[in-house]
């Protein structure tokens, strides 16, 4: 099939990399973290005794355990409810077997929510081993016309939630070159190399936000950062000083939900104010 621009969504790029090694060029490096986690998910009516104190629940993992889960609402009255664990902690994809992974969660909340359930239509289990990274920005040559995109230059650990909106910002990238390009007379000629180092920028904030908390478990596989240590301390304590300010609160929401990058936790003020809560610990 003949076609100017070929944009590989295909996922894990695997189609590009079949094509440059075809061709006999080379392939992109890689940074990978290898997290090996798994999730079950559950659509389910909202039961009649729901809590009416909250809308949707999450509970986090203490190290060393790593189950955890959330609880939100979707359309129909329904729950979707999700759960999650890594290495030798992953939920099963049977009802019972949900209710007692969730029963020994950090809390009971997601249990005493979810235990009455009597039918659950489907459970869909999903596993995951590791993020990784294709550096395609970093290749000299890549075939012109030929575009690897969302999941194919990136692949996030998915507990996360940030692979479709990364796509989607990426669309926008796009997008936007394909309109200033069609104005000019070399026609795609640059598209590729202007759009991975777009992507290059957008992709750092949730990977890193992502690397550090998957990091802090010893067992995660990678090129550990030589300053993680420092970065894990700076991490716990600006989640503490947004517990205590709402404005700060609101800024590490903005970074997690790709609205402003992670460029901005280094304003000297709130680095001041991180590290006096780093001194306290």
């Amino acid at each position: 099939m003949q076609a100017d621009l070929v944009v590989d969504a295909s996922g894990h790029g695997s189609l590009t990399e079949a094509l440059l090694n075809s061709i006999g060029w080379p392939l992109p490096q890689e940074t990978w973290i290898g997290v090996d986690m798994a999730y079950t998910t559950a659509l389910f009516d909202i039961p009649e005794d729901a809590p009416p104190d909250w809308m949707g629940v999450r509970t986090l993992a203490l190290y060393p355990h790593s189950k955890r889960a959330a609880i939100l609402p979707v359309e129909g009255k329904r729950w979707m409810l999700t759960l999650a664990g890594r290495y030798d902690e992953k939920p099963p994809g049977d009802r019972d077997g949900c209710l007692m992974f969730a029963q020994q969660l950090r809390t009971p909340t997601v249990y005493n929510a979810i235990r009455h359930v009597k039918s659950v239509p489907e459970i869909a289990r999903f596993g995951f081993k590791g993020s990784c990274w294709k550096h395609f920005e970093r290749l000299e040559k890549l075939p012109q016309g030929l575009l690897p995109f969302g999941d194919a230059i990136c692949r996030f650990n998915p507990i996360y939630g940030q692979g479709m909106s990364v796509a989607a910002l990426e669309a926008d990238v796009l997008n936007r070159l394909l309109t200033a390009q069609s104005a000019e007379s070399d026609g795609l000629a640059g598209l590729a190399a202007a759009f991975f180092a777009e992507a290059e920028r957008l992709i750092d904030t949730p990977w890193w936000t992502a690397a550090i908390p998957d990091f802090s478990d010893p067992r995660t596989e990678g090129q550990r950062p030589s300053d993680l240590e420092y970065m894990l301390k700076f991490f716990a304590a600006l989640l503490k000083l947004a517990a205590q300010d709402a404005a700060v609160h609101k800024l590490f929401i903005e970074v997690q939900n790709l609205l402003k990058p992670r460029s901005v936790y280094r304003d000297p003020e709130l680095v001041r104010r991180i590290k006096v809560v780093m001194a306290e610990a």
